[in-house]
This record gives C-alpha cells, structure tokens and sequence, in this order.
C-alpha cells in the first residue's frame, strides 16, 4: 500500500472510531487495520479515549424549552405534502425528525473536539517519553564508560602495589597543609599510586597537580581526583622510565587543567 493510500486511510480512523462511515469505507478501513499495526494500535487508544470521556463527562439532559423552539421553528417550514404514491421494488425510510439529530450533532461536534486534544496529549506523551528513554540510554552509557575506567584503574593499582620494583614514599606537608597525609607507591614499570587525605581546599582557581622529579626535571603525573574531606588519589601509568636513583614526588597548586611545567607553591613532597 502506497504511503497516500495509508495517510487517505488514516484521516478516516477519528470517524471510524465513531461510526461515522459508510459501509464500503468502513470495510476498506478495517482490510486496512489488519495489515498496518500502527493504525489499529492508533484506533485501539482513539476508542479507550472516547470510552474514557464517555465514563467521565456526566449526562446532561436538554432543557424542555429547547424541544418547543425547535418544533416551532420546524412548523414556519413549508411542508412537503404527503406522497400517497410508493414506487414498485423501492422502500421508502421515514425520515429522522430535527429535534433527534440537533442533540446527536452537538454531541459528535464535542466528542471530535475532546478527540483532537486527546491525540495531542497522546503525542506530547509519547514524545516525552521518548526523551526520557534517550536520557536513561545516554546516562547508561556514561555509567558503562565510568565502570570500565574504574576497574581499569583498580587494576592498574593493584599491579603498582604487587610489583617487584614498587617503592613507597611519604609525603610531608607545607605550608598549609602541614596537617595533611599522603603517600606514594611508585613502580617505574607499573605507575604511580598516590593517596592523600586532609588537604586544604586549594587555592581559588587552582587545582592539585602531581610531579615526579628525577634529577631535578618535573614530569607531571596528572591531576589530583578531589574527593569529600579533602582526600584525593591519583593511578596513573609511569610518565618517564625509572631510572634508578633519588626520585622525588610533589603536589604543587596549578591552574585548572595544569602545566608542563610546575609553576605554584608545592604543598607535599617527598623523595626515596
């Protein structure tokens, strides 16, 4: 079926859910709804929405003066005379009076009304529910990527405490940080596995930046993770191979992102 054939059946699907259509377009309808789950699913919630008005909008008799002005209005009319002559084989229906259908009218003007913002609200609906499924995907997604790092680094710690060559170093604190503790366990084949508690909120604009010094050149570590309570840790893979002799580690303050090079007031360090 052609895309114009299915949207020539779907502006009929709002008067086939009221028994609006004639017999051959009701049938071509339903053939429709047997092949296309979409507009069946559509007239499935059209019906629930129409049974739901039905249930909760209470009766509302017409007035009594409605049905005299109408057979009022009904009487100035000219009046076919009547017609005593049938033909043969034709049967001739009665004919409905006015004041039977100005109620039915009025009624299926409503409905329609109440049916074009029910389907709005069904679309905004599913729209938003769209949306939060999108949501809900893309934090899935960071919540996967966070867990891969996580284990990579727990991982990468675990090597660095097991290694053959690592090397613990205590780091003392200066300045304003005098009360803080850190340590470093430091495989030059491994990596660097630093974990510091009590220290002081950096500097406004600044960040912890941790350095290993081996002969005097700083090659920094990466960035010092912040947690509550002023601890941080930092895993990171060696930035230079060991080469065997005095290594000092420090943690200076740096601009966010940090430097090549160390630029602020070190605030720990300590050398093996």
């Amino acid at each position: 079926m052609t895309m114009e054939r299915h949207a020539e059946i779907a502006d009929r699907l709002e008067a086939y859910a009221l028994d609006q259509l004639p017999v051959l377009e009701r049938r071509e309808v339903e053939e429709h709804l047997q092949q296309c789950a979409t507009c069946a699913k559509d007239v499935h919630e059209l019906r629930a929405v129409l049974a739901g008005v039905a249930e909760t909008v209470p009766p509302v008799a017409p007035p009594a003066a409605l049905r005299d002005r109408v057979l009022s209005g009904v009487a100035m009319e000219a009046q076919e005379p009547v017609r005593r002559e049938r033909r043969v084989g034709i049967v001739q229906q009665p004919r409905r009076p006015l004041s039977a259908m100005v109620p039915w009218a009025a009624a299926a003007i409503v409905v329609l009304a109440v049916s074009a913002v029910a389907f709005k609200l069904i679309d905004q609906s599913r729209r938003e529910l769209a949306d939060q499924v999108s949501r809900v995907q893309a934090l899935n997604a960071e919540l996967g990527q966070r867990l891969e790092l996580f284990r990579g680094q727990t991982d990468l710690a675990l090597s660095i405490l097991t290694s053959g060559d690592m090397r613990e170093i205590p780091l003392d604190g200066r300045d304003n940080a005098v009360a803080a503790e850190a340590r470093a366990f430091l495989s030059p084949t491994r990596g660097l596995l630093l974990v510091a508690d009590r220290m002081p909120e950096p500097p406004p604009g600044r960040i912890y930046q941790v350095w290993i010094i081996e002969g005097n050149v700083p090659v920094s570590a990466g960035l010092l993770g912040e947690e509550a309570g002023g601890r941080g840790m930092l895993i990171a893979t060696p930035p230079r191979p060991g080469g065997g002799g005095s290594v000092t580690v420090a943690i200076t303050d740096e601009p966010p992102g940090g430097l090549p090079a160390p630029s602020g007031t070190i605030r720990l360090a300590g050398s093996i």
